[in-house]
């Protein structure tokens, strides 16, 4: 079981370097020849971009930041290597709604695969869950909309440390859960479990965020300290719903990662023990109330591009800076 979990995070690793090279190569070809036209198309294009703030009064169902909390997963994967896993349905493991982000903590991967091959399908509610979904489902909670009657403020719920699950046939799974592991942590919420035995990387997904805003971002940069504060929530309000033109990078690759920079995540900040608590789960995939359609891939047609070459930019703008700062 561990080779399953090792191989699979190998492949995230793999399919995400294959990705940044091939945008790289994009990014390239584009500041050799056609940056000025790429920039002056950019201004639309982010004017036409659903932002985050958009769906708080309108949404209910956090498959509308999906890219976005992709995004974010794959950094935190560049901050942890092989902390974060990819989780795909099948053997017994299946989604209830498209709001289900398929990632998780390795150890807590390989007791979810036991579970379901010793006692069934497993159906998921929730898994892993980003500061950017969590942003949303706080939001309706103090709204009042979307029938969530309690919801952990951004950064501190359990689905964000990568080891718990909502599951939605739980009384016909729980005994086979609490058997390799997962115990109910939260009293009155009994769909919810938590695998104690797996690191908890609360903070980590806030500190991804930061990463993510700053590259992105490198005349607005922010602390990158994996604290959910007033800057950072101001940005998250802000953001492309279906991401960001430049997403995760690793290595040489991270100016996050020069000296001087934010750096990469040590002991991962967060804390506490609180979850949502009853009654929260993913609204718009829970059947009734109110939903709404998930949003694009990002960086489709010209506007991406331009995202794409102004990120360049900004990159190197930003590695000039620190080269000759004292």
């Amino acid at each position: 079981m561990r080779d399953r979990v090792t191989s699979e995070s190998a492949r995230l690793r793999g399919s995400r370097t294959a990705r940044r090279a091939t945008a790289n190569g994009r990014v390239r070809g584009a500041l050799a020849g056609c940056a000025v036209a790429w920039a002056a198309a950019a201004a639309p294009a982010e004017a036409r971009a659903d932002t985050v703030e958009s769906y708080v009064p309108t949404g209910c169902s956090t498959s509308v930041v999906i890219e976005l909390s992709r995004q974010i997963a794959e950094e935190v994967d560049c901050m942890l290597p092989g902390q974060l896993v990819a989780l795909d349905e099948g053997a017994g493991i299946v989604f209830t709604g498209s709001a289900v982000l398929p990632y998780m903590s390795s150890d807590a991967r390989a007791a979810l695969l036991d579970a379901a091959a010793d006692g069934g399908e497993i159906q998921l509610n929730s898994a892993y869950r980003t500061v950017v979904q969590q942003y949303l489902l706080y939001r309706w909670f103090e709204d009042g909309r979307c029938g969530i009657t309690a919801a952990a403020p951004p950064g501190s719920s359990n689905h964000e440390s990568g080891r718990a699950i909502d599951v939605n046939n739980w009384p016909e799974r729980r005994n086979v859960l609490e058997a390799n592991g997962w115990e109910q942590t939260v009293p009155g919420d009994e769909v919810h479990f938590d695998f104690l035995d797996s690191p908890d990387i609360r903070g980590s997904d806030v500190q991804a965020f930061q990463r993510l805003w700053n590259r992105n971002h490198p005349d607005d940069l922010i602390d990158e300290d994996g604290e959910w504060g007033p800057m950072t929530e101001a940005r998250m309000a802000q953001s492309p719903a279906e991401g960001f033109a430049v997403g995760a990078l690793c290595g040489a690759d991270d100016p996050s990662d020069d000296p001087g920079g934010g750096g990469g995540l040590d002991d991962p900040p967060g804390g506490g023990d609180n979850d949502d608590g009853p009654g929260v789960g993913d609204p718009g995939d829970l059947g009734g109330g109110c939903s709404t359609t998930g949003a694009g891939g990002a960086g489709a047609g010209a506007g991406g591009a331009a995202w794409l070459v102004l990120g360049a930019l900004g990159l190197a703008a930003r590695r000039r800076r620190r080269a000759t700062a004292p």
